[in-house]
């Protein structure tokens, strides 16, 4: 059974973190729809324990940098951000633009590494962000490999809203897009999230052959034409490669990532909701092993 009090102060922090600027308990107590009295005691614990201040014994109250310690503690204790490190370096200084490291969570990408081009870019990433899976290339990359079950539980559980007019948001598009990734082995978020961005991807796996993060190489289009872009994504794929080695892909019994198989474009697009679009991702996965094989054997 749930804790209620803690799901509300957990509520309440990520309040606070969605806000640029400091809030009160009358505005996050209409928020939330907890009562006044109720915020104000999560609020006064919260700050007993650090993790929140208040300004000048005003109403306003924000989070303090306790979090973004505690976080900094974590990324220090991930073997993922040491393992490819090394690698987003070697691929940064051969492309000399901004590569990213990111892992899935509850339906998106989260960044967690982010090393900047040396060209004049900034793309709008920043650690901790979380960005959608089904049109970049760090999601696509991930969601190809991932067993159809979780695949499709990830693309329906946050949709696939539209961002920029290549944003792919239909479900048969996604699934022949999934296949042509799982054949070249990398993902191209062609200009699908930000206007004037493009981007390649790889999976990174672990010892199971199971997608748990990906690396990308972002530029804006007029440094990265789209031939460009394959050039890079066989780059990004060796590194993925190298990073999969490195979380143990390839010395435990499996040896090959459950991917999903394409759907033909002689055939009618079949229903992926529901339980018969579930059925049919397992039929494409059923037929993948030596597909997935080939993909990896390029490495």
């Amino acid at each position: 059974m749930e804790n209620q009090s803690l799901a509300k102060a957990l509520a309440l922090i990520e309040a606070m973190a969605s806000s640029p600027h400091p809030l009160t308990a009358v505005h996050l107590s209409r928020t939330l729809k907890i009562t006044r009295p109720t915020i104000y005691r999560i609020l006064k614990t919260l700050a007993q324990h650090g993790f929140v201040t208040r300004e000048d014994n005003g109403p306003f109250y924000r989070l303090s940098f306790k979090l973004l310690d505690l976080g900094h503690r974590v990324l220090e204790q991930t073997d993922l951000i040491e393992a490819t490190r090394p690698i987003l370096r070697k691929l940064g200084a051969e492309c000399r633009e901004t590569v990213h490291l990111a892992v899935p969570q509850e339906g998106r990408m989260v960044y967690l590494d982010k090393l900047e081009g040396s060209g004049p870019f900034c793309t709008n990433s920043r650690i901790g962000r979380a960005v959608p899976m089904h049109c970049t290339a760090l999601g696509k990359a991930v969601l190809a490999f991932l067993p159809p079950q979780k695949a499709q539980a990830a693309l329906i559980r946050r949709g696939m809203p539209r961002y920029t007019p290549r944003t792919i948001v239909g479900m048969s598009a996604m699934a022949r897009e999934l296949a042509r990734i799982q054949s070249q082995g990398y993902a191209i978020d062609d200009v699908e999230f930000e206007e004037g961005v493009r981007c390649t991807g790889a999976p990174i796996f672990d010892h199971r052959g199971i997608p748990i993060a990906a690396i990308s190489v972002s530029a804006p289009v007029s440094r990265m034409p789209l031939a460009k872009a394959h050039e890079v994504g066989v780059m990004v794929r060796e590194g993925g490669a190298r990073a999969s080695r490195a979380m143990g892909w390839g010395s435990g019994a499996s040896r090959q990532p459950v991917v999903v198989l394409p759907v033909r474009a002689s055939r009618p697009p079949e229903r992926l909701e529901g339980p018969g679009g579930l059925a049919a991702l397992r039929r494409r996965a059923d037929k993948a092993p030596r597909q997935a094989k080939e993909v990896i054997g390029r490495r």
